[in-house]
This record gives structure tokens, C-alpha cells and sequence, in this order.
């Protein structure tokens, strides 16, 4: 960015060196280019800051990838867990199943040992 001292401050430093031009002028060239280069350091560190800044952001801040991986991720639980479900499910049938069948055996065995239901079946054979 060019900068130039205003007008009236050339005309004081002008006075300051009794109304001597060139030395005026030498001066204010000098505090021009030192805020020059005050400015262009000034832009490098604020390049550097805003570059750094911007890593960390990145760094700390979900990616999409990240949040999609992640996704991803508990996608592949949740299928596992129903996977797992349903095998349970299967597992309570059979056992249901089974435990059916049992209370079917026992009852028909405490009814086929029953002495009265035999007294009564051997009634009824002969």
C-alpha cells in the first residue's frame, strides 16, 4: 500500500528543518518507507496468523469426511445389533417351541400315570 504524509505535515517537518526542502523531503521519505515496511509486516504476520489459525480450526472442527466416517461407523453397529436381534428373536421361538413341546410331554405323562385316568382307560378297553 503507497503512503504519503499529508500535505501539512510535510509542511511542518518543512519548518522543523528551517524551511529546508531536502531535508524535509529526505524525512519524509523515511517515515513513509517505515510505514511502508511496518505495513508489509504487518500483512506477512497476519498472513501466518490467519494460516495457523486456520490449521487449528481445521484440526479441531468435524470434517465431513470425519462426521461421515463416523456415520458410517454407527451404521455398521446399528446393522449389528439388529442382526443380533433377530437371531435372539429366532432363539426365543425355538425355545418358546420347546418349552411348549415340554409342558405337552408333561402333562400327557402326569395324565398317563394318574391312576384314576388309568382305572378309567382300562373301564373304557374292556
Amino acid at each position: 500500500m503507497a503512503y504519503s504524509l499529508p500535505r501539512d505535515v510535510f509542511l511542518l517537518l518543512e519548518s522543523a528543518f528551517n524551511q529546508d526542502r531536502d531535508k524535509a523531503e529526505i524525512f519524509a521519505k523515511a517515515i513513509e518507507s517505515s510505514i511502508r515496511a511496518i505495513d508489509e509486516k504487518a500483512d506477512e504476520t497476519k498472513q501466518v496468523v490467519k494460516a495457523e489459525l486456520y490449521n487449528e480450526l481445521r484440526n479441531e472442527l468435524a470434517t465431513k469426511e470425519f462426521v461421515r466416517a463416523e456415520i458410517n461407523d454407527v451404521r455398521a453397529e446399528i446393522a449389528k445389533v439388529r442382526a443380533e436381534i433377530a437371531e435372539l428373536r429366532t432363539e426365543v421361538k425355538q425355545i418358546a417351541l420347546l418349552l411348549k413341546v415340554l409342558i405337552g410331554i408333561s402333562i400327557f405323562g402326569l395324565t398317563l400315570f394318574n391312576p384314576a385316568f388309568v382305572r378309567l382307560v382300562e373301564l373304557i378297553m374292556k
